[in-house]
């Protein structure tokens, strides 16, 4: 089975967000995390290769990350998932937009809640867990794919760089927390892909990220 697993990270939006795909080649099932606030290359990716996206997953509700999260519902016929914690700033999508001189429709479809520990199961062999990961944002989660040493975190973590905490709901104090306990608490060797820039690996960033170093 994990021969068969890919994933793609694709920048797109206004702040460049990295939205990802993680398929089966074989049977073309596939999750979509993060369509960002312009779902158009990830729509063209999914379609150009004929994928099955069975679940439509948010790692926080920031509008560079969920704006795009109704339109890609709809296009898909599925609902979005995101923690409940973060359900009021996911409803504030107009605020952040216009925050950002953006016209950005209030969401017109309410999420499905997801928890910490969570399971996503996409086909046998091939799932995702939800780890909690807040301080950006209250609700902030990864989502962890262990057959294929992949941790998508969202803007907890990035190479040399932890995400901002000055923003309505953060806190230093719970990102140090959940990155020490729940991130740094998985492979060395994992892959993570932040929600901004470039790839690094749980270990690089245990060792050498000045923010945050493993205990």
């Amino acid at each position: 089975m994990t021969a068969e697993l890919r994933w793609e990270s694709i920048p797109s939006g206004i702040l460049r967000c990295v939205g990802t795909v993680v398929w089966n080649e074989t049977t073309k099932n596939a999750v979509l995390i993060d369509p960002t606030d312009d779902p158009s290359t990830l729509l063209d990716f999914v379609h150009e290769r004929t994928l099955s996206v069975r679940h439509l997953l948010l790692t926080h509700g920031h509008i560079d990350h969920a704006a795009g999260a109704c339109e890609v519902a709809k296009a898909l016929g599925l609902v979005p998932r995101l923690h409940r914690d973060d359900w009021a700033l996911f409803a504030k999508m107009p605020e952040w937009g216009r925050s950002l001189g953006l016209f950005t429709p209030a969401p017109d479809i309410a999420p499905e809640p997801i928890e910490h520990d969570d399971i996503v199961e996409v086909e046998e062999g091939f799932s995702l867990k939800v780890l909690h990961t807040p301080g950006h944002t209250p609700g902030q989660v990864a989502y962890y794919v262990e057959v294929l040493k992949l941790a998508v975190v969202g803007d907890t973590l990035f190479q040399g760089s932890v995400g901002r905490t000055d923003l309505p709901g953060g806190s230093m104090e719970q990102l140090e927390r959940s990155i020490r306990e729940r991130l740094y608490a998985l492979p060395d060797d994992t892959v993570v892909v932040p929600g901004h820039g470039n790839l690094t690996t749980i270990g690089r960033e245990k060792t050498g990220n000045p923010y945050v170093r493993a205990l």
